[in-house]
């Protein structure tokens, strides 16, 4: 049993650590005075925390203290280092990210080459924001252990979130070959592929699982990836429902919480969006990337000037979009494609073609596209605007007030428009706006 919990924690994914979880527990209830697996046990419940969301209840803080309490203190222990990764772990859940962080420093330096510590001090470092220190963390926990896949999974995920989504594609790859079965691994690679264009039509394992395993984390990443594969399909309501299904299920991890925040500020749900926000913040540094992002859609979505966007690229296609609706609102319209630069040619997103296509002088007076989507009705008012059809550009802004990250500055624009046509804003038509983004700065400014 403890060679298998051992082999467990070592392959690290989301079954092998309910299964290190389910042996840990029978040995320490077969000897309360077993370190060892009293370690194992705490550190497998400290990653489904912190990588999942799975809380541990009182289970975790009681091991780490009877653990803590025993009075061996030999720092080059492998039980005692992963105790300490453990209790860091521990910290980064409780939000205390800074102590977490010198935790798991000072047990990496006291035990050179055990993973468990690098591994908690990479984790803590993504969180404060430090992705080149997190990847060297983790990198360093692999030369330690090549078979420790935890930590080249959470590397590839720092290559990700750096913007190298080739990197982090030819790390996964492999091991979702290898282990099929690991979700994490799985959803990354999907992230990665869907980044340089190269996914599947549909995520990984197809329909997204229901029931009580997989956990809520799975479930709610599976539901996003729908979300956005819709979204740049065109299949704006469908995309809406999906992330409104990821947003009820994501558990307290701030990645997970905070990229879909993204992409549900991208669909106009603004006020949801921010909620999310809000939770991931506990659990991060502002400084996070996939918080930045969230955090400049949600005020993108405000309509708020000077909303800036994180400094460096994102592989992400939301981050694309939000590039490119940024440079929209501080630019005009000429400003989207020297924007976007090559980012421009990747993978298909119908939302991006529209934002694009609105610095092109083709088309300005062509009739509403088909189902009247409120992007391009936004676009083509911002194209009748600049066309000097008034009337027109108020129509199109009227069809843009909800369903999109713009709708609020639809609503600005409509109602500058419709001043000009000596004409009043019908409030009717900035219910839906009003009730999914109630902090648009335009509403105030909307004399019924």
């Amino acid at each position: 049993m403890r060679a298998e919990l051992a082999l467990a924690v070592e392959r690290g994914a989301l079954a092998d650590l309910g299964r290190a979880q389910g042996i840990g527990r029978r040995l320490v209830v077969a000897d309360a005075h077993d370190r060892e697996a009293a370690a194992a046990l705490a550190f497998t419940s400290a990653v489904l925390a912190v990588d999942y969301g799975i809380e541990a209840g009182h289970e975790l803080e009681e091991l780490l203290s009877r653990a803590e309490a025993s009075g061996d203190t030999d720092p080059f222990d492998p039980a005692m280092a992963m105790l300490a990764a453990a209790r860091a772990l521990a910290l980064l859940r409780a939000g205390d990210r800074a102590r977490a962080e010198r935790v798991a420093s000072a047990a990496a330096a006291a035990a050179p080459g055990d993973p468990t510590p690098l591994y908690a001090l990479g984790r803590a470092r993504a969180l404060s924001g430090d992705l080149p220190g997190a990847a060297r963390a983790f990198e360093a926990a692999i030369v330690g252990a090549p078979g420790f896949s935890a930590a080249r999974v959470a590397w590839a995920e720092a290559q990700l979130d750096l913007g190298d989504a080739r990197t982090a594609r030819a790390t996964l790859a492999p091991l979702v070959a290898g282990t099929p079965q690991d979700f994490r691994a799985r959803a990354l690679l999907d992230e990665a592929e869907v980044a340089l264009g190269q996914a599947a039509a549909e995520p990984p394992g197809g329909a997204c699982p229901s029931g009580r395993w997989p956990p809520p984390a799975v479930t709610a990443a599976c539901q996003l990836a729908w979300a956005g594969r819709a979204r740049r399909a065109g299949a704006r309501d469908e995309a809406r429902t999906r992330a409104a299904s990821a947003a009820q299920q994501a558990p307290d991890e701030p990645r997970l919480l905070a990229r879909t925040a993204l992409a549900l500020a991208q669909l106009g749900a603004v006020d949801r969006a921010a909620a999310l926000l809000t939770r991931a913040r506990r659990y991060a540094a502002p400084e996070a990337p996939w918080l930045a992002w969230a955090r400049a859609a949600v005020t993108l979505g405000r309509g708020a000037a000077g909303a800036s966007l994180p400094e460096g690229r994102s592989s992400d296609p939301e981050a694309r979009l939000l590039v490119a609706r940024g440079a929209l609102a501080a630019g005009g319209a000429g400003a989207v494609v020297p924007a976007l630069g090559e980012d421009r040619d990747l993978a298909p997103d119908a939302d991006l073609r529209a934002l694009i296509a609105a610095g092109s002088s083709a088309d300005a007076g062509s009739p509403a596209p088909a189902g009247d989507d409120p992007v391009r009705a936004y676009v083509a008012g911002l194209r009748a605007q600049l066309a000097g059809d008034p009337a027109r550009a108020a129509d199109r802004f009227a069809h843009a007030l909800a369903g999109h990250g713009d709708a609020c500055r639809a609503a600005g624009e409509l109602n500058a428009t419709t001043r000009t046509l000596k004409r009043r804003v019908d409030p009717v038509l900035l219910a839906p706006l009003r009730a999914e983004n109630a902090g648009c700065v335009n509403l105030a400014s909307i004399r019924p």
